[in-house]
């Protein structure tokens, strides 16, 4: 949050006035001067005297979410990186400010597609089609000035032969001659004013593509010397390594479908040092020293047995063998989100955002059904954080990109006549891009909130997703919230493309205070860690160590009963039970390095089913020909998608611009099956699961479903 930013001047302010600004729970509410501009900032000082001096905060309100309570006369703002919590002092002073923010956010929205479908086409063929574009509006432009050109000529000739042969002319005709003269000059003037504006327009557009070029162009060639550099360092380690006998953690690469195992070392030597993690504000290092007392074989945990079902499929058409020109794709999207990145389905698998969500429910059946029947919180965490490790065990060799959702997209998944669980998903909002996901089963809720930050750094694309996720179980009251981690795709310019998963993961227990902390380690070509490890401590709401989870985030994870605890902080040892596992990954399932390398539950995933939504991913036919292999039909039919999601986008645009020009108030466009509100356990926005999507599908009434595909 920045303290201090250039001065806002009055012409560039849209609302200003007093809110209060929730700051924490000793302070409360305090009473803000907050300003509106017509970028869509939202700012805020203690004075009005502070304005262009000292600004307290601001919010961006382009991929911000906005939430008003009308019995509270509260606003919320929820962005990526922050939230506001605001309140009116009456409800008409709410209604304008909600009715401010929602126009700026409109027209920040609304500028941010114009400037992406404009990047999109100077984008292609490197400006080629915006060249044509252009050159055809100036040889309009230049046709009509030629030809006013004439008309001027004509009539200039005509009164120059009056004035100098002396003959007469009706004063009529002669008052009709010199207005003409004058509209044609006034259009001449006109016609050069307008083909100036154009040039201009256009010229922009150029130097903003050949800026960006030249941008590209530096950063790649900065980026490859870096890469070169670091090979050349490498094989340099290495040679040295070789020759004194040591070894060095490497990725070994088995085939050409980006199939790759790691070295892994013995995860429980007799003393191990976890990596330091960082919670809220305070920063903890917490690399204590662990001591297995028995070390007798694994205890595995109990399974349940799941029932037959009905019979699904085990596979599906093998992913074509065409090579990918990733950098090709990449190389004018360097600095972008990866969700305004368009993709060819080329580098995509054939499931959406929704069902690769979906597939985190791929152990709950075992996980979360086991932690239900848990009645230890303490215990019950380890089996939560399982869960949530377990969520990224699918994603060492998923290097591909699944389709992106478009707006009120859904996908159900009803397992509960083998797995004991059913869920839900919709894509809930268009900016930012956001999907609302619910599921129940044996015993337990989990429902979240996925949207994400991506950037394309050139060497790596990161994804950060944002928001929570949330596990509660009824019968105990326990509610469990944690945030995702950062997931990095590697070699994106040079090499076989990697994956790794990295950051620190706090999952709390809302009920009983109890916390488990979670270091999921970066790879380090250097690093002495197992690679893919996660260790971390599970710790009552008084701070003590009670259990010890360790294990990778592709393979399984164990948990350890402390039995004695000794120190603080860094220096803390404790002495532990035999380790019992609680999450061990499922075999890799025959031939799935063809079939996207998926599990066998993500092939039962797009598997046709009748009586779905119409708007469910199961539907979307440009996903279902790219499963096929008919990758050329699938772009085809995916462009002709967006462009439909896109027309209606401007229609809802125009909409709202009538609206607003009554006066009236805008209704942002709201989901089908969830109801956005706000989380009381984490402040944040949430959208909250309606009830009412199974109650349609039993009754078969899909009236509600919009026509998306």
């Amino acid at each position: 949050m920045s303290l201090t930013r250039p001065c806002t001047h009055s012409e560039t302010i849209e609302k200003s006035g007093w809110l209060s600004k929730w700051t924490n729970y000793i302070k409360g509410y305090r009473q803000r001067w907050f300003v509106l501009d017509k970028r869509a900032v939202l700012s805020y000082y203690r004075s009005q005297s502070e304005v262009g001096e000292a600004c307290r905060g601001s919010i961006n309100l382009h991929e911000a979410r906005v939430l008003s309570d009308k019995v509270t006369s509260n606003i919320v703002i929820a962005h990526s990186t922050q939230t506001f919590h605001l309140k009116a002092q009456n409800d008409l002073d709410r209604e304008a400010w909600l009715k401010a923010l929602e126009y700026a956010r409109h027209r920040a929205n609304k500028e941010a597609d114009s400037d992406n479908d404009e990047d999109e086409t100077l984008g292609a063929s490197r400006g080629a089609i915006t060249l044509e574009g252009a050159k055809k509006a100036l040889e309009m432009k230049m046709q009509q000035l030629h030809t006013t050109q004439s008309i001027l000529a004509k009539l200039g000739k005509e009164l120059e032969h009056v004035i100098t042969s002396g003959e007469t002319m009706e004063r009529k005709v002669l008052g009709e001659r010199i207005h003409m003269f004058t509209v044609a000059s006034a259009t001449v003037v006109q016609a050069a004013d307008e083909i100036a504006s154009l040039s201009e327009k256009e010229i922009k557009k150029l130097e903003k593509a050949l800026s960006s070029e030249n941008s590209q162009r530096i950063q790649l060639q900065d980026q490859l010397e870096t890469l070169a550099k670091q090979h050349s360092s490498l094989e340099r380690a290495a040679a040295r390594e070789g020759a004194s006998g040591g070894t060095i953690p490497s990725y070994s690469y088995t085939s050409d479908e980006e199939e790759f195992h790691d070295a892994y070392e013995d995860i429980y030597n007799e003393r191990e040092t976890a990596s330091s993690v960082h919670s809220g504000e305070d920063e903890e290092l917490f690399s204590a020293e662990i001591v297995v007392a028995d070390r007798d074989a694994l205890m595995v945990s109990p399974r349940v047995e799941m029932k037959s079902g009905r019979s699904r499929r085990v596979s599906i058409p093998d992913r074509p063998d065409h090579p990918l020109n990733l950098w090709s794709i990449m190389k004018n999207c360097i600095g972008k989100e990866l969700s305004k990145i368009p993709m060819p389905v080329n580098f995509s698998e054939p499931l959406s955002v929704l069902q690769r969500i979906t597939e985190d429910l791929e152990y709950a059946h075992l996980l979360l059904d086991e932690a239900a029947r848990k009645k230890d919180p303490l215990e019950q965490m380890c089996w939560v954080a399982g869960y949530a490790v377990s969520s990224y065990s699918t994603t060492g060799n998923r290097t591909t990109k699944p389709f992106n959702p478009l707006l009120g997209e859904t996908y159900e998944c009803d397992r509960s006549e083998d797995l004991g669980w059913r869920s839900v998903s919709e894509q809930v909002s268009h900016h930012p891009p956001a999907a609302a996901h619910h599921a129940e089963g044996r015993g337990w809720t989990m429902y979240q909130d996925f949207t994400m930050t991506s950037r394309f750094r050139g060497k790596y694309l990161s994804v950060i997703p944002i928001g929570h996720t949330h596990v509660t179980f009824p019968a105990s009251g326990n509610h469990y919230t944690y945030k995702k981690i950062t997931t990095t795709v590697h070699n994106i310019i040079v090499g076989k493309l990697w994956i790794d998963n990295h950051g620190d993961m706090e999952i709390t227990n809302h009920t009983t205070g109890d916390k488990c902390t979670l270091k999921f380690a970066q790879y380090s070509y250097f690093g002495r860690d197992t690679p893919r490890k996660v260790s971390g401590f599970v710790k009552d709401s008084s701070g003590n160590v009670k259990y010890v989870m360790q294990g990778t985030w592709d393979d399984h994870i164990d948990m350890m009963k402390v039995i004695k605890a000794t120190g603080k902080g860094d220096k803390t040892k404790v002495e532990t039970e035999s380790p019992i596992r609680v999450w061990t990954v499922n075999p890799p399932y025959e031939g799935n390095d063809r079939m996207h390398h998926f599990t066998r539950f993500a092939i039962e995933l797009n598997e046709e089913e009748e009586g779905v939504a119409p708007t469910d991913s199961r539907l979307r036919p440009d996903q279902r020909l790219m499963e096929k292999g008919i990758w050329d039909e699938a772009n085809e039919k995916k462009q002709e998608l967006e462009e439909k999601q896109r027309a209606k986008r401007k229609v809802r645009e125009a909409e709202v611009e009538e609206a607003i020009q009554r006066g009236e108030h805008i209704e942002e466009t709201q989901p089908i099956w969830f109801e956005k509100t706000q989380d009381e356990k984490t402040g944040s926005l949430i959208h909250v699961f309606k009830e009412e999507y199974w109650k349609a599908k039993k009754n078969h009434d899909w009236s509600k479903s919009p026509n998306i595909f």
